[in-house]
């Protein structure tokens, strides 16, 4: 069902393209991220250790939303981990999730979180939740 032929509201964001694609290599890891905010996708290719795209098959696939639409205020970070998902909640309209099994992030970004507060608080987070050796390998000295 598309987009088109449904008067229904997409409150999940299904249907948000996500145009904006790129691989990335944090320690031995490559993840693919997918999301519809370009500046989101820079910063975050920033933040990561290495942005080699040499043919590499993906380990990990990302899809992060910017939702225009979702409550703002607030930094407060909280993570619920219960196996084999994570969750990161950063504010009232940011929220993570990390399956270990599959590694897969899907997540929602409120609109006052920058990309530069995502890659600061929440980045390092999710990959503890991912891998633990990646997050070792992701410093501040390498942003």
């Amino acid at each position: 069902m598309s987009p088109e032929a449904s008067h229904v509201p997409d409150l999940l964001r299904r249907f948000v393209a996500a145009p904006n694609s790129s691989v990335f290599r944090i320690g031995s890891t490559y993840a693919r991220l997918e999301t519809n905010d370009p500046t989101l996708a820079d910063t975050i290719q920033s933040a990561t250790v290495c942005r080699d795209n040499s043919g590499a098959q993906e380990d990990s696939d990302w899809k992060l939303i910017r939702d225009e639409q979702a409550p703002c205020g607030g930094k407060e970070v909280s993570v619920l981990s219960a196996a084999p998902v994570g969750t990161v909640l950063l504010g009232p309209g940011t929220v993570v999730a990390v399956d270990r099994e599959r590694h897969e992030v899907l997540g929602f970004i409120a609109p006052d979180i920058s990309g530069e507060e995502f890659a600061a608080i929440a980045l390092p987070l999710i990959l503890s939740l991912l891998d633990s050796t990646a997050t070792a390998q992701f410093t501040e000295g390498e942003r």
